[in-house]
């Protein structure tokens, strides 16, 4: 018989098929799960995870939490958490079982993709834990995604962007309906949405009857300083203000992402007193999103940026972190491994405010861009190009070309260069958990 992870990984090759209705045939027939559980469900092109990361960490003040994300860091057991804890080998082994054997119940020329698997074992697990407050995010816009079989107590929606377009378009508008579709009727949305996306939201809201909160009009988030270990922020909420919250995560991004997971709490009448908010957020951990980390002279950034979006933010990030904590001259060279199907010019465009200097290479997935295709999308004249077999190799050759490297372009890019410097990470720390700062090592 085939082990769990077999099984899942074997998902893949049905692809993305977005709807419901495997969902709902699979709930019924495991008792549905989902109504024994109180959801936080979050959608968005970007931030998704950081706002997560926040919910998780301010929910577990009082409650017992499970986190579903995607993609995880850990593998298949990394996407779905209870406590900050995945799920272990002989649960997800067991759990996933169970879903097999359920699956096989029901019409076998429709199988279940991997996301909807991994969506079921979620809530299996969720349940068996004795779960208070589960985060959720989607997998992929919204309304048809697995995840929307679920009444939350507020939804959160941070952002829509260009990505998935071949899916989810073909226009922003088109996207933007897709990630609405989370939202339910009489239930709180927060959003940091803008132009027409956030047109299509408030319509949608509107019909649903759902109290919309926007961030810049009823909440907001401005940066107090920036400190080399993260940032401290000042939220303006409807019924509470709050100064001196320390976030330790970088880019300028992220008062947004900070906006909606607040808003939501305030808005489901969640938000904690001044002091525990102030606790829980310096606890928040959310790896590979702008993570500075030095060995000797050397700084590699780690940031998951994969989309023309996330990876403008990337470079707004970098250049005021740039200004603050490294040399006027420094010169990165960029690793970069993004996935087929991503508008890599666009994606271009940004990094070139960085650097010219890349080494371009693929992740260990199906869905990477060959290392051959992305290089004859360069202009080799305006770039200086090198290229590695591996994301590991990739970032030692970088390393050997500057003392400064950035990686980006893909989550599983960074989490694969993350999993190399972690075989020495007794020499790799974090910035922040060190006297000293990355000036001082350049």
């Amino acid at each position: 018989m085939l082990s769990g992870q077999r099984w899942i990984r074997d998902r893949q090759t049905f692809g993305v098929r977005l709807g419901l209705h495997r969902m709902e045939a699979m709930l019924t027939v495991l008792g549905h799960p989902e109504r024994r559980l109180s959801f936080w469900h979050i959608a968005g092109t970007n931030g998704k995870g950081s706002v997560a990361a926040v919910l998780t960490a301010v929910l577990r003040l009082h409650y017992r939490v499970g986190t579903f994300v995607s993609p995880a860091f850990d593998g298949y057991r990394g996407r779905f958490t209870v406590q900050g804890r995945a799920v272990d080998a002989p649960t997800f082994e067991r759990l996933a079982g169970v879903v097999r054997v359920a699956s096989e119940t029901l019409d076998r020329s429709d199988p279940l993709t991997e996301f909807e698997a991994l969506t079921l074992m979620a809530l299996l697990h969720f349940v068996e834990q004795g779960v208070q407050q589960v985060v959720w995010e989607t997998g992929l816009g919204g309304k048809y995604d697995s995840t929307n079989l679920v009444r939350p107590l507020v939804t959160g929606i941070t952002n829509v962007g260009h990505d998935h377009l071949e899916v989810l378009g073909p226009t922003q508008r088109d996207v933007a309906e897709q990630k609405a579709g989370i939202i339910k009727e009489s239930v709180p949305i927060v959003t940091g949405a803008e132009g027409i996306a956030y047109g299509v939201i408030e319509r949608v809201a509107r019909e649903q009857r759902a109290p919309l909160w926007t961030v810049r009009r009823d909440v907001a988030v401005s940066m107090e300083a920036m400190e080399r270990h993260g940032q401290r922020f000042w939220y303006r909420g409807r019924r509470q203000d709050v100064g001196g919250l320390f976030l330790p995560l970088h880019g300028r991004h992220q008062a947004d992402n900070l906006a909606v997971a607040l808003g939501m709490l305030e808005a489901a009448d969640y938000l904690p007193a001044p002091a525990l908010l102030r606790l829980s957020l310096a606890q928040v951990v959310w790896p590979l999103r702008f993570e500075v980390l030095r060995c000797g002279s050397q700084t590699v950034i780690l940031d998951g940026a994969h989309n023309p979006e996330g990876v403008a933010a990337l470079a707004m990030s970098y250049r005021s972190f740039a200004r603050r904590f490294l040399p006027p001259n420094a010169r990165p060279v960029i690793v970069l491994g993004v996935l087929a199907g991503k508008p890599i010019d666009d994606m271009l465009v940004h990094l070139a405010a960085i650097s010219n200097r890349i080494v371009v290479v693929a992740p260990d997935v199906h869905r990477a861009l060959p290392v051959e295709a992305m290089l004859s999308m360069l202009d080799h004249g305006r770039w200086q190009v090198d290229s590695a077999a591996s994301v590991a190799q990739g970032l030692e050759r970088a390393r050997t070309m500057s003392n400064l490297v950035v990686v980006c372009g893909s989550l599983y890019t960074v989490d694969e260069a993350r999993k190399a410097m972690e075989q020495h990470m007794d020499s790799w720390k974090l910035i922040g958990d060190e006297d000293g700062d990355a000036r001082a090592a350049l």
